[in-house]
C-alpha cells in the first residue's frame, strides 16, 4: 500500500482543482433549447423579418457561485478526512477487484463531505466532492489497479463522477423540489 496520510502536497492539489472547478462552473452558460420552428403566417412574416435586422440579445453569463466554505476550512476538513477517503479508495482496488464497489468511492466522499462540512449545500458541494472522487481516484487508486483494469481507468472515473452526480440529482434536488 501507499501514504495514508494527507501530505500538504494533496490539500494544495485538492484545493487548486476546488478553484479551478468553480471557475468552470461561473464559465457554463447555459443555452436554451430552440424553439420548434412555427410555419409563418402573413401576419407573422412582418414580425419575424424586424426580429432578423434587430441583434439578438446575448445570453446572460452567471457569476461564479460565492462560496460558503473558506479554504481554511476545506483544509481542515481534509486533514481530518483524507487519510480515511485515501484508505478507502486504495482499499476499493485491492484484489478481488469488483467493478461495482467503485461507485461506493462516491458515496464514501459524499458522506465524508456531508459529515465534515455541514454548511456546504448544492453547486459548491457536488463540485468539492467531484474534486475529491477525482483525485483520489487519480493519485491513489488507479497506480493500484490491476494491469488488466488500468487501461480503463478513465472509464470507472467517469463512472464514479456520474454516479455521483446521478446520486445528487435523486436525493438533493429532490430534497429542494420538495
Amino acid at each position: 500500500m501507499t501514504q495514508l496520510r494527507a501530505t500538504k502536497a494533496d490539500i494544495e492539489a485538492i484545493l487548486q482543482a476546488r478553484k479551478q472547478a468553480a471557475i468552470e462552473q461561473a464559465n457554463q452558460v447555459a443555452i436554451p433549447a430552440l424553439p420548434q420552428k412555427k410555419i409563418p403566417t402573413p401576419e407573422t412574416a412582418a414580425v419575424i423579418a424586424q426580429s432578423i435586422t434587430q441583434p439578438a440579445s446575448l445570453p446572460s453569463v452567471q457569476a461564479a457561485p460565492s462560496t460558503v466554505v473558506s479554504d481554511k476550512d476545506v483544509e481542515r476538513f481534509l486533514e481530518d478526512h483524507l487519510p480515511m477517503l485515501i484508505k478507502a479508495a486504495q482499499d476499493l482496488v485491492t484484489p478481488p477487484f469488483n467493478l461495482m464497489e467503485v461507485v461506493q468511492l462516491g458515496t464514501a466522499v459524499s458522506q465524508a463531505v456531508a459529515a465534515g462540512l455541514p454548511q456546504i449545500k448544492g453547486a459548491e458541494a457536488r463540485a468539492l466532492v467531484v474534486v475529491l472522487v477525482r483525485y483520489l481516484w487519480r493519485k491513489h487508486a488507479t497506480p493500484l489497479l490491476p494491469a488488466s483494469v488500468k487501461p480503463f481507468a478513465g472509464m470507472l472515473e467517469t463512472l464514479i463522477v456520474m454516479g455521483v452526480e446521478a446520486a445528487y440529482q435523486l436525493v438533493v434536488k429532490r430534497k429542494v423540489q420538495s
